[in-house]
């Protein structure tokens, strides 16, 4: 599998338009995830002439495990427009869970929000091309996807109909092949799939490319993932080494063994409302939207950061992380990779008519 090394993914980010010296701040004094006396906070609420609540199911003291960017957001946006736009974080899900977010911030409720592709993708559909498997999986791939004009044309469009745009795509890391812990078994080639009871997220892709594997999915909702893992509901699931380790009811006691197959990105994205956005003045509007590129950086700094406390963390709690050899991933995504016929009514259903010529449209932003 290709190895992102962090002078590539800065050399990305350069193209992106990305400040380094304004990620470099934020990242600064983000870490220490430090709270601002009550005083001070209510002054800069009480004198700013927007307010921006942003809400998340995750929690915000959990910056080592989560690179969820709730600070970074934060202190980037209110530097950026000179304390003109004032950032309220609603963590722990106590806006709601995350469909609950979206409708919130489609009618205002809330101005932006942090959701999962696979809550985001059944308004829009497109989002869930990425979980086709093995063509936008690593992180490098899936930055040059995101920022592309492909991408903005048939994808990011199509939120402006619900009054959201997509400012934030978060990266997490590819998903993995993860048995539990009652029933641990190494999954490396396309025969280890068979058969295998798994947990997925709310995904037609997803599903399909477990049909495809001869495995046997359920969507189980995200919360339930390790309660349903403890009662033998399922013997395997997909997510991100940061997800495994950081998921709700202590998920990371359930792990078994992880390969990191580098499946597709366990993605993420940062919403906001089009009203909100409106509602600026434009000096104002361009530095919020300006404010996304620099939170696009810095959140890449906290995913690697996570990733690295994740994997030592699973090394202490004795969890097996296997990496594929070139091989061996070569021959899963010969297998099931976008080339297989079977991902063809897929493409169309997601993308439309033309949607096997906008997927290698995609496909080509993706390679670069």
């Amino acid at each position: 599998m290709a190895t992102l090394s962090r002078r590539s993914i800065l050399k990305a980010f350069a193209a992106f338009g990305a400040g380094l010296s304004a990620s470099g701040l934020a990242l600064e004094t983000c870490w220490a995830a430090r709270v601002r006396p009550d005083k001070e906070e209510r002054d800069k609420e009480r004198t700013a002439r927007y307010v921006f609540n942003f809400g998340s199911i995750y929690a915000t003291e959990n910056y080592l495990t989560t690179p969820h960017a709730h600070q970074q957001i934060k202190q980037i946006i209110e530097q950026n427009t000179n304390n003109k736009i004032y950032v309220k974080i609603y963590d722990k899900g106590t806006r709601g869970s995350e469909s609950q977010l979206i409708n919130a911030v489609r009618y205002q409720a809330m101005q932006g929000g942090l959701l999962s592709f696979a809550n985001l993708s059944p308004l829009i559909n497109e989002l869930d091309i990425v979980n086709i498997p093995f063509w936008a999986a690593d992180n490098e791939r899936y930055l040059r996807l995101v920022r592309s004009a492909a991408w903005n044309k048939h994808v990011l469009s199509k939120a402006g109909q619900y009054k959201i745009r997509v400012l934030l795509h978060y990266v997490i890391g590819g998903r993995t092949a993860t048995t539990i812990r009652h029933h641990e078994k190494l999954i490396k080639s396309p025969d280890d799939f068979i058969g295998m009871s798994y947990r997925i997220p709310n995904s037609r892709a997803l599903g399909t490319f477990y049909k495809l594997a001869k495995a046997a999915p359920q969507v189980i909702p995200w919360p339930l993932a390790a309660a349903t893992a403890r009662a033998g509901r399922f013997e395997a699931l997909d997510s991100s080494i940061v997800g495994l380790y950081s998921g709700p009811d202590n998920l990371k006691n359930e792990i078994g063994i992880i390969s990191d197959i580098g499946l597709v990105q366990d993605a993420w994205a940062a919403i906001v409302s089009t009203d909100f956005i409106e509602s600026l003045d434009p000096v104002t509007r361009a530095q919020f939207l300006d404010s996304f590129t620099a939170i696009q950086a810095a959140q890449f700094e906290a995913y690697q950061n996570a990733r690295k406390y994740c994997i030592q963390e699973f090394a202490k709690l004795g969890v097996r992380i296997y990496t594929p050899t070139q091989q061996e991933h070569t021959a899963l995504a010969t297998a099931f990779g976008p080339a297989n016929h079977a991902w063809a009514p897929v493409k169309t259903a997601l993308l439309g008519p033309n949607g096997m010529a906008i997927f290698d449209e995609l496909y080509k932003a993706a390679i670069g």
